[in-house]
């Protein structure tokens, strides 16, 4: 436990550093993450560096599409190019682990991005939301598993998590978003549009969504452990596995998050 709070706080500090350092910094430090949770990913599914490779080139041209907003266009040129390599190096390639892996490089690629698009598009407070749900329904679901849980959720994929942590985590993220929405209005960053920030019911229905879209994440995440026969993705943060163990919840979250807060913010 001890070595699990160490690495949280040194994370935090961290992360909070790359944050205010500007828009550039954390956009490439998010690349950056982007690229280690693949690295992690391909070494659970596959042992071909040719597969590897093109899921590296199909991640680097969907954040390239990211940053300069034509993301439809590097989606179509991903999967063009994974088509071209495949017939390339038809019968030296298991398609099956090919498209495995594209997948997932779309997966993990596309949603976190959409931590760098709230952080550019609707700012800092709002990107803060991701944060809030995925790291705070973590927590209480794992304290509410502890002292009430009795009942599994799925225990063929994940044997410890339990229905009342998952329903405490739930209820848990929805009051720590609207006080979240509370502080942030005190300090005149309301969430949302200023003009017309998100009420404390729609943050508050935000947060039990997302929190469900974490467990979710987090609980798929955990499948593909499970049938890559791994316990953590990476040992990069002692205690907490690799950037994959940390951010499989986030991840999930943080399309939700863009989507509805830039919709209510029109």
């Amino acid at each position: 436990m001890l070595k699990r709070i160490i690495t949280s706080v040194v994370a935090l500090v961290v992360f909070f550093a790359i944050l205010f350092a500007g828009v550039v910094p954390f956009q490439i430090a998010l690349g950056l993450v982007i690229l280690f949770m693949l690295y992690e990913v391909y070494g659970a599914m596959t042992k071909s560096a040719a597969v590897k490779g093109c899921g590296y080139l199909c991640a680097i041209i969907l954040m390239t599409g990211m940053y300069f907003k034509i993301t439809e266009l590097a989606i179509i040129a991903a999967i063009a190019g994974t088509m071209v390599f495949l017939v390339a190096l038809h019968g030296r390639v298991d398609h099956r682990e090919l498209f495995a892996a594209v997948f997932m490089t779309f997966y993990v690629t596309l949603f976190t991005g959409c931590i760098a698009l709230i952080r550019t598009e609707l700012g800092l407070a709002d990107m803060g939301l991701i944060f809030v749900i995925a790291w705070g329904s973590d927590t209480a679901a794992y304290f509410c598993g502890t002292y009430f849980g009795k009942h599994k959720l799925i225990p063929r994929v994940s044997p410890k998590k339990t229905v009342e942590g998952s329903v405490g985590a739930v209820i848990i993220a929805a009051l720590l978003c609207v006080l979240y929405a509370f502080i942030m209005q005190k300090c005149g960053s309301p969430l949302g549009s200023p003009k017309s920030p998100m009420s404390y019911t729609a943050v508050a229905m935000l947060g039990a969504v997302g929190s469900a879209a974490s467990q979710l994440g987090d609980l798929t995440a955990s499948a593909v452990k499970r049938d890559t026969g791994i316990k953590d993705y990476g040992k990069i943060f002692p205690g907490h596995g690799g950037f994959m163990d940390r951010f499989d919840s986030v991840i999930f979250i943080a399309p939700i998050v863009y989507f509805v807060v830039l919709s209510i913010s029109v």
